[in-house]
């Protein structure tokens, strides 16, 4: 435009400036005022509601006083008198101030509202103060009531009253702030077209320059973020050197960025290890155009290292040449760091867990080895006639050495029952039979200490049952001994019930009951622990490890029943559970007694190999009793001498022999190819679930536990021999 055209217009822009000027003092005025206006209106209003408000928490405190006092005197809890406490601590300072800010047209109203209120809390407080001698009586409790219901009346009316005149006088001073509000309005709105032609003009200056200041703070945020990054970023050329890093990086590798940028090489920065990754992976990386998450150890400035987890893109030009690599990387110091000590721990753990597997092994082999010997000495007795008077002795010296196992069993096995790794098996037996020798045991057990020890056997109980007789006999032996330990004059009594049976399965109850020192019913719980006994000075008065509950309760669970304890200190305890098993067939076995069906086995050469003679004794005993020849060795050098000499049928093998054990002995002769069909069965005394692995890849065929049931061994022998 030209500047005379400018000068010619310049005082109508004036005149116009004076004008909005003008219009903005007058609109400026009428908003004040009418901010200015509904303010003293607000406070004004505000001030009713306040009122309000308080009169209702007043109304309030009163009920819930009279509400806590009403559950005082029905539950005689002193809680319930909380809020009674808080009403009589606050109605002093309400009503205070109810009156000091109460409407003239309100006053007398709430003066009598204030009569009822303190009469209902002198009625209140009269009950308190009979109670708890005398209940409130039902007079008393409605004439509350309707102190309470005048109260309310009364509240009513002063609330409805009062919220009438505040609605007809908030309407007339609505109307009024309308009126200034649309005044108001229009002087704004014709302000508005006034300046509107202003920002017009201004527009697009003011658009140029909020985009340049728009381009400004982005540039500035992604550079922060790039250089402020918890992860770190960096770019190379096609040769390695660094183009570009940020600042993260720059702080974990203790380098400045010129100390990096066009001087150094990533490959510069790496160990001798981290190197070979590179080199082998960056043929791939070149190929593919990227790659994750490649573990690098990066040398420090300082001599330190860390550990980095790097995933980079290739970029490449319109050519297919790589002209750059960016690349992104997370510091995994701490976790390879964990992951090392996590592989030193597990391997020391490793170790510790075999040398206790070694530890138990051991144990469990000279625990039951002199066991061996004892129960074998006893069936050899069993089986000479002995005297009548002898028989029973001789059978309660057979049940108490293996009950005595069964609780070495549970000792070195404790853990895996604690753990639930105990495998329970399933075999045929005759339960009536089992029945009578714990019976006949623990009748004499019971003499020795002028005890009664009666037993109450259904006689609907099957013959035979199909379960795990070695695990019954321990929770029994444990339940049983228990009574006998802790009763001191009375009696034991065994019970066995039928509880339920169908055509192939059965439920039996299993009852011990004496009239020893009982425990004390809040003892229940913790005496199924392990290592715990219900009082301090049990163990010290009575003995024992506080084993045996655990033990039997964690066998009887795995078994799929429920042991229960029902006791009163002073008068006995009784223990139960109910078993669910199958019903059994009889025993098909053949009898030790007996050489009926032996004639295949007759003649057989054996090799019993065992570093004790005694062992060596009882097993060649029995079989010489069932026809079978035998040779015998003391160490895996003589089983493999008397290999050379005759010609061996079946090698009986102990496992921890001098010179040469049982495990070395058995991989020796499988390397021979005359004597990879002679079958081994292992004499193993150890109770390790672990060993029957060693006993399969050593090469041996099978194997026997220690003490050995002759039966079993009988049946292993027509197995592997018998044709």
């Amino acid at each position: 435009m030209p500047i005379s055209i400018q000068k010619k217009l310049e005082p109508f822009y004036l005149s116009f400036l004076w004008i909005i000027l003008s219009f903005l003092i007058i609109s400026s005025f009428f908003f004040f005022f009418h901010i200015y206006e509904n303010r003293t209106k607000s406070e004004y209003f505000q001030k009713k509601k306040y009122w309000d408000l308080k009169l209702k928490e007043y109304a309030s405190a009163l009920k819930d006083a009279e509400t806590g006092v009403r559950g005082y005197l029905l539950s005689n809890d002193p809680n319930f008198l909380n809020p009674y406490h808080n009403a009589i601590q606050i109605l002093p300072g309400l009503e205070s101030y109810l009156l000091d800010h109460c409407e003239r047209d309100d006053l007398n109203d709430f003066r009598h509202l204030m009569v009822v209120s303190h009469s209902k809390l002198n009625h209140i407080q009269g009950h308190l103060q009979k109670f708890p001698k005398n209940m409130p009586t039902k007079l008393s409790l409605v004439d509350g009531n309707e102190k309470m219901a005048e109260f309310r009346n009364i509240y009513e009316t002063i609330l409805n009253k009062k919220q009438k005149r505040d609605d007809l006088e908030y309407n007339d001073q609505k109307k009024i702030n309308d009126r200034i509000l649309v005044v108001s309005a229009s002087l704004f709105l014709l302000l508005s077209f006034l300046i509107l032609w202003m920002i017009l003009i201004l527009k697009k200056s003011m658009k140029s320059i909020l985009e340049k200041e728009i381009i400004e703070d982005r540039f500035t945020e992604i550079e922060d973020l790039y250089q402020n990054s918890p992860v770190g970023f960096h770019s190379l050329d096609p040769d390695g050197y660094f183009l570009k890093v940020n600042r993260t990086e720059c702080d974990w590798f203790g380098y400045t960025e010129e100390e990096l940028v066009g001087v150094k090489k990533w490959t510069d920065l790496l160990t001798e290890e981290s190197k070979n990754v590179f080199f082998d992976n960056f043929p791939i990386f070149k190929k593919q155009g990227f790659i994750n998450n490649l573990i690098f150890e990066v040398k420090r400035k300082d001599g330190d290292s860390i550990f980095v987890n790097l995933s980079s893109t290739a970029i490449f030009s319109p050519y297919g040449k790589m002209i750059r690599s960016r690349s992104v990387i997370v510091d995994v110091t701490k976790t390879i760091v964990y992951e090392k000590e996590l592989i030193k721990s597990k391997k020391k753990a490793e170790e510790a867990n075999k040398s206790k597997s070694d530890f138990l092994s051991n144990m469990s082999h000279e625990l039951r080895t002199p066991l061996n010997a004892v129960i074998g000495i006893s069936l050899w007795l069993l089986e000479e006639n002995p005297k009548p008077e002898q028989m029973e002795n001789l059978k309660s010296l057979k049940f108490s050495s293996e009950s005595l196992l069964a609780l070495i069993n549970d000792i070195l096995d404790f853990n895996k029952i604690e753990e639930r790794l105990v495998l329970i098996e399933g075999i045929d037996f005759h339960f009536k039979e089992f029945l009578k020798e714990i019976t006949t045991s623990f009748s004499n057990r019971a003499k020795e200490k002028l005890l009664s020890f009666r037993e109450e056997i259904d006689p609907n109980i099957p013959e035979f049952i199909h379960s795990d007789p070695t695990r019954l006999l321990q929770i029994l032996n444990n339940l049983l001994s228990n009574a006998l330990k802790f009763t001191s004059e009375g009696s034991i009594t065994l019970r066995v019930r039928n509880k339920s049976q169908s055509v192939d399965t059965t439920i039996i109850e299993f009852e011990v009951e004496d009239t020893g020192i009982g425990i004390d019913p809040k003892k229940f719980h913790s005496i199924f622990e392990k290592f715990t006994q219900a009082n301090q000075d049990t163990t010290r008065k009575y003995g024992g490890s506080g084993l045996g509950l655990a033990i039997s309760k964690a066998l009887v669970e795995l078994m799929e029943g429920h042991l229960h304890l029902s006791s009163k200190l002073g008068k006995g305890s009784i223990f139960s559970f109910t078993l669910p098993c199958k019903i059994g067939k009889g025993n098909d076995l053949i009898s030790i007694t007996s050489n009926k069906n032996n004639e295949s086995l007759k003649d057989k050469l054996v090799l019993v190999a065992d570093d004790i003679p005694i062992n060596r004794s009882i097993v060649i005993r029995f079989l010489n009793r069932w026809g079978i020849k035998t040779m015998e060795a003391s160490n895996g050098v003589e089983v493999i001498e008397i290999l050379y000499h005759h010609p061996i049928e079946l090698i009986l093998m102990d496992l921890h022999m001098p010179e040469m054990d049982g495990y070395t002995a058995a991989v020796r002769i499988r390397q021979e190819l005359k004597w990879k069909e002679i079958p081994i069965i292992a004499l193993t005394a150890s109770a390790q679930l672990e060993t029957r692995d060693q006993i399969k890849d050593a090469g041996m065929n099978d194997f026997i536990s220690k003490p050995f049931n002759p039966n079993d061994l009988l049946s292993k022998l027509h197995h592997w021999i018998g044709s």
